[in-house]
């Protein structure tokens, strides 16, 4: 049980600083009637999250699985173990690579109307970690309210990374323009090092986890 709540735990954490769901958050923010696109990106992305936890912690039922069931979920979760580590070499070289440059999809952010950021927060979650975080949420044995509550607090830990904005905005006042640009110029030049570091420490984990239960 507490191997799968670390589990749980810790896809959170990934999901709140995933590069290509936060950096959009803060270059929305820096663009032309940023905040509307912001506010309705952050719903997008909210919603998102919510409906599939919600709807996992209600439907699936808790408790142990099948041996059959187990040991796919087992592979399951090795192999996206697997593919989290290449993706942290991945990132680490292009990280190198591009320093400092934003990508140049992102910098058609400015074009988008308030409805293509909702959509756009809606599209943005990583579903392959989603996905983990409703198998760990599943084996957790909770029950109920007790798993609708662990749902809802992954679910706010997890839009934390994309709500910052908002809140820097808010509490800026007149001097939010200049704040949220080197809130922008910092997280382009580190995300990388941010997500490698919680992306690494991830996969560790459900290597050992897929691989002790293979």
């Amino acid at each position: 049980m507490a191997g799968h709540a670390l589990t749980f735990a810790l896809v959170g954490l990934v999901v709140m600083v995933w590069p290509w769901s936060v950096v959009p958050a803060f270059l929305l923010a820096a663009t032309d009637n940023g905040p509307r696109k912001l506010v309705a990106y952050v719903l997008g992305y909210v919603l998102a999250l919510a409906v599939v936890m919600v709807l996992a912690a209600t439907l699936l039922p808790p408790g142990p699985r099948a041996k059959s069931t187990s040991h796919a979920l087992a592979w399951f979760e090795l192999a996206v173990g697997l593919v989290l580590a290449l993706s942290v070499l991945v990132l680490w070289i292009r990280g190198r690579r591009t320093a400092g440059q934003t990508p140049k999809w992102l910098r058609g952010l400015d074009r988008l109307s308030v409805i293509a950021a909702f959509v756009l927060g809606l599209w943005v979650p990583n579903y392959m970690l989603v996905t983990v975080a409703v198998a760990e949420l599943s084996l957790w044995e909770l029950h109920g309210a007790e798993a609708v509550a662990a749902a809802v607090v992954w679910v706010v830990v997890a839009t934390l990374g994309v709500v910052t904005p908002l809140v820097v905005l808010a509490r800026s006042g007149r001097n939010s323009a200049a704040v949220q640009q080197s809130w922008r110029e910092w997280l382009v030049k580190h995300s990388s090092a941010i997500v490698c570091l919680v992306l690494g420490l991830v996969s560790v984990v459900l290597i050992l986890k897929g691989g002790a239960s293979v």
